[in-house]
């Protein structure tokens, strides 16, 4: 069987959310409308419903009829797409999918970590935020009710639905007996990948759901992405923002304290080794100076710089050529997807250190923020993106890790 995704979502920019995410790892998809003939062929498919704004029992019978003539044995994953925020008739339509399917296990986890959409202690959340007690449970058409995930199936099913809480996630106790209903919490991807590995041990048939990322970590599983690596060494307080931000979704920092270099107190050996395991672990990963994050670091550089006659500017070209011979050790001891490099200062001590050429423009993948692929050097067609260090938004460094693993 081809690793074929068959994907039911309730409104056309759900539909093509997740679809997105098959197609930037190479896995051709057709989005249709349901009711539509389904085209043969060796591509995923993705099936709007359009029911997000009907009521219940409506949205249920529409959900099962979009289904009913679908060969779910020529799709390896079935995965019933639901709102990150819970919007919709989520219960009903996962209830009419589990029918159709006949699934053996259900798994439920709607998390989406990297729009900060968490689950944790059962209750689904928004930045922390309980969604019951965000503007959504207010919405006019379909307010939100409800945002604890094992009520949300208690209301359409009489079976018996489990919890997994984040402390069995992540010291290896999920336990998938007793039942076929499972809720998960969740606030980063490694707990997604946690519960989808669990699941797929049970050889279970199973159904899906969840929001764009429970698909994009199943088929992380399917189509392997190494990691992306992250250079910083501006002091521009955006830069600093959007490493935080980098920081609260799970990617890993490796901080460099210049100044102790500087000052003979530590070499640089231990922090490319902590890099390097960071990224053989799968984690996308960060080496910043210090005072990339923290810009009272700088002072100490700059003093510790004055002590050996060193000017602003010497001491600027000494942590230009120090991240770039870290960037190129690095580099010879672990496979990337591509590296984020933000100030040209730092872009071009990591360029020199590799010995490239140049480089060929691939894209624009945000204003000013292009992504090129390396010529010549050691790492030739390695893809890089840049950005100067005081612009982007607060998720440029997060959003440009994405756009160096697409496929």
């Amino acid at each position: 069987m081809l690793n074929k995704y068959l994907i039911v979502a309730d409104d056309f920019t759900g539909a093509n959310d997740t679809g997105v995410q098959m197609r930037r790892r190479g896995f051709p998809t057709h989005v249709m409308f349901a009711g539509r003939t389904i085209p043969a062929g060796d591509h995923s498919l993705v099936i709007d419903t359009e029911s997000r704004g009907m009521m219940g029992e409506e949205a249920k019978e529409a959900t099962a009829k979009a289904v009913e003539k679908v060969d779910f044995s020529s799709f390896k994953y079935v995965i019933k797409k639901v709102d990150s925020t819970l919007r919709g008739n989520v219960a009903e339509e996962i209830l009419a999918v589990d029918r159709a399917f006949g699934s053996e296990l259900v798994i439920f986890a709607p998390a989406l970590p990297d729009l900060d959409r968490t689950t944790v202690d059962g209750i689904h959340r928004l930045k922390g935020v309980r969604i019951t007690e965000t503007e959504l449970a207010k919405d006019p058409k379909k307010p939100v009710v409800e945002d604890n995930l094992a009520r949300i199936l208690e209301r359409v099913y009489d079976e018996k639905v489990t919890y997994v809480s984040l402390d069995e996630i992540r010291t290896g106790r999920i336990a998938l007996e007793g039942g076929r209903l499972f809720t998960f919490d969740a606030v980063l991807n490694s707990d997604l990948q946690a519960v989808i590995g669990a699941a797929l041990e049970t050889g279970k048939k199973i159904l899906w759901v969840g929001a764009a990322a429970m698909a994009d970590n199943l088929m992380e599983r399917e189509s392997k992405t190494y990691p992306a690596l992250g250079i910083a060494a501006s002091v521009s307080s955006v830069t600093g923002t959007q490493i935080r931000a980098a920081e609260a979704a799970g990617v890993a920092l490796v901080s460099v304290p210049v100044h102790e270099v500087l000052a003979g107190k530590t070499d640089t050996a231990s922090y490319v080794e902590a890099a390097v395991e960071s990224l053989k672990a799968g984690k996308d990963t960060i080496l910043l100076s210090s005072s990339s994050y923290d810009r009272a670091q700088l002072a100490f550089s700059e003093e510790e710089g004055r002590k050996k006659g060193m000017e602003t500017w010497q001491v600027s070209e000494y942590v230009q050529g120090l991240m770039g011979a870290m960037a190129k050790t690095i580099f010879e001891q672990v496979p990337v997807c591509g590296v984020f490099l933000t100030g040209g200062d730092t872009a071009m001590g990591v360029l020199e250190s590799l010995k490239a050429d140049g480089s060929s423009i691939l894209s624009e993948i945000a204003v000013g923020i292009p992504m090129m692929q390396l010529v010549g050097g050691s790492m030739d067609g390695l893809k890089v993106v840049t950005k100067a260090g005081a612009f982007g938004k607060e998720d440029a460094i997060l959003f440009a890790f994405r756009k160096l693993k697409e496929k």
